[in-house]
């Protein structure tokens, strides 16, 4: 039944995000363009549209609505969440995990479309696979930095405060330091990583470890907030 919530309250946002990266795969046929100068923009896409799947999909945790609405007498989906007989480190699991895997699905179609269908010259599907793979890793840090903090915000904020912490950690990846090698945005970008380059195991890893810490203490947030 909670899978099944979450599924419901996720469904069209899950929707809209396969959509927007079946309209950006659609668009080089449509806007001819020579393939190198395509790739320029496929290489920014693919990252940050992985990145605001991740936003996106954290959505407001176990709050379904903002406060206000809740408090208001709109519709109390969030008490009667809540009030529900399972604990909250259940509800958080199972509405974070049905977002990480709504979340990886939208990045694998995402990669899969940019790569496959526009590849570059000399691409095998193995790095192309291998691609999606350190994609989604790395995507795990900035969904769980975005479960964190709809556990502290409202969902506007939460959303807001998500961009803004992309939009600073996003040209720190550039640089060759050991703050652009932790960040998980490097390990999701092609303009740093290139497909072809060795696996980049230290970004994944700190984007594990990262995502790891996050989750915990979103867990433990989650269990003494007052609703």
């Amino acid at each position: 039944m909670l899978w099944y919530k979450a599924w419901l309250e996720t469904r069209w946002r899950f929707g809209f995000l396969l959509l927007c990266s079946i309209a950006l795969m659609a668009l080089p046929p449509v806007i001819p363009a020579p393939q190198a100068r395509w790739w320029i923009g496929f290489e920014m896409q693919i990252s940050l549209l992985g990145a605001f799947a991740a936003v996106y999909m954290a959505g407001s945790g176990i709050n379904t609505q903002t406060f206000y609405a809740a408090t208001s007498g709109f519709h109390g989906s969030m008490y009667f969440t809540l009030s529900m007989p399972v604990s909250r480190l259940r509800l958080l699991l199972t509405r974070a995990g049905v977002g990480a895997v709504e979340t990886a699905i939208v990045i694998s179609v995402n990669v899969a479309e940019s790569l496959y269908f526009h590849p570059p010259l000399g691409t095998t599907i193995q790095q192309i696979a291998v691609f999606g793979v350190r994609s989604i890793i790395c995507s795990m840090a900035v969904y769980a930095m975005a479960v964190l903090l709809s556990c502290l915000l409202d969902e506007m904020w939460m959303f807001t405060a998500s961009l803004i912490v992309v939009g600073f950690l996003y040209p720190l990846q550039f640089h060759n330091n050991w703050v652009g090698w932790l960040n998980p945005l490097r390990g999701m970008n092609l303009m740093t990583v290139p497909i072809t380059a060795p696996m980049p195991w230290l970004t994944m890893a700190s984007s594990v470890g990262i995502a790891a810490v996050l989750f915990w203490v979103s867990a433990t947030l989650v269990r003494r907030k007052e609703f």
